[in-house]
């Protein structure tokens, strides 16, 4: 059975731009063309076109495009192995929100095993760039205190607490200034709202990891589809 552009459109649920653009981009295995220039689909495309749908739904496009590409040039190992390193990230991400989050609730009874850190260790402590450590200082959201004997610039365990809170303040919050105003108003006894935010984030993971089975189980089928 063939498909026309029109009943692709409609049986996909997406533009014919981004169809084309799918096609354009090597996404998908190539389609035919009347002599009159028109495509034609096969259902390889529809099972292709789906797949699409669902990898972008729990992957970066990137990732997903770099899947579908992998698929047409029947490199599936190569694909298992983005997969792999792709659901890596998001458990490290897992790992990092739990850790920061029992940081974060059980501050300040739960001592460091150092009393200061130095900024490259703060940045591998709250998993983000130095740079982003820095641009944070210097808006005023941390604050660090420079060792005049070393020049070294260090950051006590208050200022490692707000790094923590900032970086997922950072996921659903986007203006500096909101973020400085939580922060500075954060109280030992008042962690609401960063237990708000880390439930948020938490479930946003689990959805996503959801998303991502589920286009990995439609990745599969595809890919035995082109064997």
């Amino acid at each position: 059975m063939t498909y026309t552009m029109k009943e692709m459109v409609e049986y996909i649920g997406v533009s014919n731009t981004t169809l084309k653009r799918y096609e354009n981009n090597d996404l998908v295995p190539s389609v035919w063309y009347t002599k009159g220039s028109h495509r034609r689909y096969g259902e390889i495309h529809v099972i292709a076109f789906k797949t699409i749908r669902s990898l972008l739904q729990g992957f970066d496009i990137p990732v997903a495009y770099q899947l579908m590409r992998a698929a047409k040039e029947k490199n599936f190992t190569e694909a298992h192995w983005l997969i792999a390193q792709t659901q890596e990230k998001l458990v490290k991400k897992k790992e990092t929100l739990r850790m920061h989050k029992e940081f974060i609730l059980t501050f300040p009874q739960k001592s460091m095993k150092k009393q200061t850190l130095r900024i490259g260790e703060l940045a591998k402590f709250a998993d983000v760039e130095a740079s982003t450590i820095r641009y944070w200082e210097k808006r005023g959201l941390i604050e660090g205190i420079r060792d005049k004997s070393s020049g070294y610039r260090f950051f006590e365990r208050n200022e490692v607490r707000k790094t923590i809170i900032i970086t997922l303040l950072r996921k659903s919050i986007y203006k500096i200034e909101d973020i400085k105003k939580i922060v500075d108003e954060i109280e030992d006894k008042n962690l609401a709202s960063i237990k708000k935010h880390y439930t948020t984030v938490n479930d946003e993971l689990d959805n996503q990891l959801a998303m991502q089975l589920k286009a990995i189980s439609s990745y599969m089928i595809y890919c035995e589809k082109l064997k």
